[in-house]
């Protein structure tokens, strides 16, 4: 019986030696007690590459998607071109591709042999931009002359590899001589081996033991995590797409001027006449006329003379009110949106004005792209004439996606901020600008654009609230000194410290027709909570909305800023 129990624990033993060795070739670091393999892997066959197929690897992560050769010519998908570079602009309806560098424009055509730089026609040795089984392809060659991309073509595997620059890329040192392997076990084939010392790039989270990498020449795979030590960041190269900036003034105050008809150097003397500390004003003289890119104008030289002779830039206010004239219409076609970029610069120039300002506050999602595509032309035409561009914006939120607030803060002089109309017709009652939300407002741009483009724009009137006996609610807008008057005859303000705003409320009328009354005032302390963040965050400076509105005791305010 003894023999037989002695028989069993020795079966028992080695079933669990067994086991335990079983387990250990499958855990973390399965590795352990196992050999590692020393076989090179064939990437061509792991990718299964043709000849003509390359691999394409974007920031370090090797691509669904192959690059194609032809005629000579590698070609890679324009959807991944325009996904690290938005300047490549395709308008499908019109079959053509557009690149707008800070100093060049291109146009190329679906399997052309020929394309235009700057107006010049070009021709090629085989097409810049190529149809393959329906989906659109870019050479290669294009796209790492003019994309803002680190772009290199190596054979062994053949790969395109792709590299954003001025991007900061999360990076791993090894401690050790090691490999990168296809997958995450040593007893994977090796794509490479690499020095102790040497700087990876992180592309992943770790899995069973092991970091995704790939080199800075885009080959891509696992190392052991106990063959890496400290972890960094690196720009792989800067950014080689700089836009000149026109910067006129140190600190931009700028005042927006509205008007409905032509006005001279008299009215606008009139409307300045209170003012302190303003060093720009932007009349509000154009907008869409037709679909054509036409525009109606309020431009007037000797408007543009009486402000230079008080020593102020104007900047030339383009909007797209036009009830009639739809922003699509316009922008979508390359000779209407060439037309009103023309239309806009030659008055500009005509009357001798220093910049343009646009204010476009319709634009859709599907108009989105165009509307961007235009502001890289417009910039263009700006350059050539000495002219600042900058341009309206609601404060950054998703519902605006499409007004793309960095690509704007790349091309730009000024972004502006219009940090006001908190709750408008169709939302609650409420401030105009409350500080909270033009503070998180600030915080937001922040993140998007940098703070030496920023102009907060400034509320300049005020906003009353009526709700009926129904709770109908309607507003009016007025100016600040209207208001103030109005609600300082009928309430005592409370001080809203969250708000930094004084709160006036009343009810006039009894019963069925009683009609209760809100005012959140904007005034100069209002005001000087919000301007004081333009010199927290060191912005560019403010702009108000607008002239004709404000309250006589807000000019000592702003000629502060």
């Amino acid at each position: 019986m003894r023999k037989y129990f002695l028989i069993l624990i020795g079966l028992v033993l080695l079933c669990f030696t067994a086991c335990s060795i079983d387990r250990g070739a499958g855990g973390d670091h399965g590795d352990k007690g196992a050999k590692a393999s020393t076989e090179k892997a064939n990437l061509k066959e792991l990718y299964k590459l043709s000849d003509d197929l390359y691999i394409i690897v974007v920031d370090g992560v090797v691509n669904e998607t192959r690059a194609i050769r032809n005629n000579g010519q590698i070609y890679i998908p324009y959807a991944i071109a325009k996904s690290l570079d938005t300047r490549f602009y395709y308008n499908s309806d019109e079959e053509q591709m557009i690149v707008t560098t800070p100093t060049d424009i291109l146009y190329f055509w679906p399997d052309a042999r020929q394309h235009t730089e700057n107006g010049e026609t070009i021709s090629d040795d085989a097409p810049r931009l190529k149809v393959f089984d329906g989906r659109l392809y870019l050479a290669v060659s294009v796209f790492s002359e003019y994309a803002d991309v680190g772009t290199r073509v190596i054979t062994e595997p053949q790969r395109v590899v792709l590299y954003r620059n001025g991007v900061s890329f999360n990076t791993v040192q090894t401690n050790k001589d090691t490999a990168i392997r296809v997958g995450s076990s040593m007893q994977k084939e090796i794509v490479t081996e690499l020095k102790a010392g040497e700087t990876v790039i992180r592309t992943g989270n770790p899995e069973n033991g092991y970091q995704p990498v790939a080199t800075v020449d885009g080959l891509t795979g696992f190392v052991s995590q106990m063959d890496i030590g400290s972890e960094g960041k690196k720009v792989l190269q800067e950014s080689t797409q700089v836009y000149k900036r026109i910067t006129p003034v140190e600190h931009v105050h700028l005042i927006w001027h509205q008007m409905w008809a032509q006005q001279g150097a008299a009215e606008l003397r009139a409307a300045l006449q209170n003012t302190k500390g303003v060093n720009v004003v932007s009349p509000t003289w154009f907008d869409f006329k037709d679909v054509n890119g036409a525009i109606t104008s309020f431009a007037n030289a000797s408007y543009v003379e009486e402000a230079h002779r008080q020593g102020l830039q104007v900047w030339a206010l383009c909007s797209d009110f036009a009830a009639d004239v739809k922003g699509y219409d316009v922008l979508s076609k390359t000779e209407s949106r060439n037309n009103l970029a023309n239309n806009i610069v030659n008055e500009v120039v005509r009357v001798g004005a220093d910049g343009i300002n646009l204010d476009f506050e319709f634009i859709t999602k599907d108009s989105g792209p165009h509307y961007i595509q235009f502001i890289r032309e417009l910039y263009l035409l700006c350059r050539q004439h000495n002219l600042t561009l900058s341009v309206d914006n609601f404060v950054p939120n998703a519902g605006k996606a499409q007004y793309r607030l960095s690509d704007q803060a790349a091309i730009l002089d000024y972004v502006i901020f219009m940090a006001y109309d908190e709750h408008y017709k169709g939302s609650d009652a409420g401030a105009v600008a409350s500080f909270p939300w033009v503070q998180m407002s600030v915080n937001n741009a922040l993140a998007i654009v940098p703070k030496e483009k920023i102009v907060l724009g400034i509320p300049l009137y005020n906003r009353m609230w009526m709700t009926d006996a129904e709770g109908k609610l309607t507003l009016e807008d007025n100016s600040m000194a209207k208001h103030a008057e109005t609600a300082k005859a009928n309430a005592k303000g409370v001080w809203d410290d969250d708000l930094k705003q004084y709160y006036y409320e009343f009810t006039k009328g009894k019963d069925k027709n009683a009609v209760k009354y809100q005012i959140w005032l904007e005034d100069v302390t209002s005001l000087e909570y919000k301007l004081n963040l333009i010199t927290e965050y060191n912005l560019a400076g403010y702009a108000g909305w607008k002239l004709g509105l404000e309250s006589n005791d807000v000019w000592d305010l702003l000629n502060r800023y």
